[in-house]
């Protein structure tokens, strides 16, 4: 099995299989169309009791807090951004399984190429390096608020949408130190 290793915003994703990590930000398709749209790093498979579930995650080394010192606009134009990522990554991820784009579909990692979609749920993660625990939750309503349209349109969980910090993030098994694995490969 051949792993793979994302580095993003001070944090090391992984290690994923590779047929399982599709690693949006630095496919041919977004490189072609990446002016004007905002995209989170990846798409990775996971599965759990429930099924198979893609994960859509964005990567930040650090936040507005959710109250108090910051401004308003700050947070809001923060929560924008994200939303907005994750929201395309949504996007771009159903289309390239769809063949929406043409060729690129066979540039997906393999697991991709054969997602059932009318099976499969999706979640959207935020994940905030050296995040206060007691700040995410704030964040994460803010963020579920924003992505709420897409929620309903898409007809996903309402707890699809979540925002932890490094910390959680290495408990769910996303986020590791770099490995030393000779099949290991290092994006970033």
């Amino acid at each position: 099995m051949t792993e793979i290793l994302l580095e993003e915003s001070g944090m090391c994703f992984g290690p994923f299989d590779v047929d399982d990590c599709f690693a949006i930000e630095q496919s041919p398709l977004y490189q072609r169309m990446r002016q004007g749209v905002k995209i989170a790093e990846m798409a990775v498979l996971r599965q759990a009791q429930g099924g198979l579930t893609v994960w859509i995650i964005e990567a930040k080394s650090s936040s507005p807090r959710p109250a108090g010192t910051d401004d308003a606009g700050r947070l809001d134009r923060f929560i924008n951004e994200v939303s907005e990522k994750l929201d395309n990554a949504l996007k771009i991820t159903l289309a390239s399984c769809l063949g929406r784009h043409g060729a690129t579909r066979d540039l997906l990692p393999r697991n991709f190429i054969t997602l059932d979609l009318a099976k499969v749920s999706f979640r959207l993660i935020l994940v905030v390096k050296g995040h206060q625990p007691d700040w995410c939750a704030p964040l994460q309503d803010a963020l579920h608020k924003a992505l709420l349209p897409l929620v309903r349109t898409m007809g996903l969980s309402p707890t699809a949408v979540a925002v932890i910090n490094d910390e959680h993030a290495r408990k769910w098994g996303l986020i590791s130190a770099p490995g030393n694995a000779d099949e290991t490969a290092t994006v970033g």
